[in-house]
């Protein structure tokens, strides 16, 4: 199963993800276009790195970068912490009779 998102970068500043995430790509796609509509009527630059989308601009480090991301997600499973223990704890060193008791 897949899950996207949009990445956004405001000029040179820190990218990050919007808020939401989709189950599916119409509806990724969907939000970037109202992003880009909301763009146009502000006439503000922007680019979208996607295949799907045709720029009316070319990319400009000042404008907004939007990008269409995805991501493969499993599905959830019962908690075990003995499963747990024999994989995540390989890599602990136990510093425990390392140090002198004063």
């Amino acid at each position: 199963m897949k899950e996207y998102s949009i990445l956004i970068r405001y000029g040179n500043g820190v990218p990050y993800y919007y808020s939401l995430l989709y189950s599916n790509i119409f509806a990724a796609k969907k939000a970037v276009l109202d992003m880009v509509e909301l763009e146009e009527k502000r006439n503000r630059l922007y680019f979208v790195d996607n295949d799907f989308f045709v720029n009316k601009y070319s990319y400009v480090g000042n404008g907004k970068y939007m990008s269409i991301q995805e991501r493969e997600v499993s599905e959830w499973k019962k908690f075990s912490e003995v499963e747990n223990k024999n994989t995540n704890n390989e890599k602990i060193i136990y510093l425990k009779n390392y140090f002198k008791n004063t």
